[in-house]
């Protein structure tokens, strides 16, 4: 991936806005360099080379990518964040319910089973501490 021209005949680099992309839906998610690379098996250094548009990817990494967040390869390559001068700007609330939406969706059907009755023995708990609250 090199630099091609737009329509209006500006120099365009991919791995920058592939990059920026990928960094943006990382921090929508609130996740960290650290944890991206280790869900998508990249060290940490080579997804920041990405990241920051300094290195290109093969096909399958943006695959994977867009499958890890549920997006499209399309919205990878497209989308121009650069061009956009927003900041991610979610409630830490909003960012941690994006992360663990996003972890459930990489589970298969026997880890999202467990993760549910965790979840409903913790509401539970929460219940029964509640109750005896008084």
């Amino acid at each position: 991936m090199g630099e091609k021209l737009d329509r209006a005949g500006r120099d365009v680099d991919y791995n920058k806005i592939i990059g920026a992309n990928i960094r943006y839906e990382r921090l929508l998610r609130n996740f960290t360099l650290e944890d991206l690379s280790y869900f998508l098996d990249i060290s940490p250094s080579a997804l920041g080379l990405i990241e920051r548009g300094n290195r290109g990817t093969t096909i399958k990494n943006l695959c994977n990518i867009a499958d890890f967040f549920s997006i499209t390869v399309d919205e990878l390559i497209k989308r121009d964040v650069l061009g956009i001068c927003e900041t991610v700007d979610r409630t830490s609330e909003e960012k941690k319910l994006a992360a663990v939406e996003t972890l459930l969706k990489n589970l298969t059907d026997n880890e999202l089973d467990f993760v549910t009755y965790f979840i409903k023995e913790l509401v539970r708990f929460r219940k029964e501490e509640k109750d005896y609250d008084i």
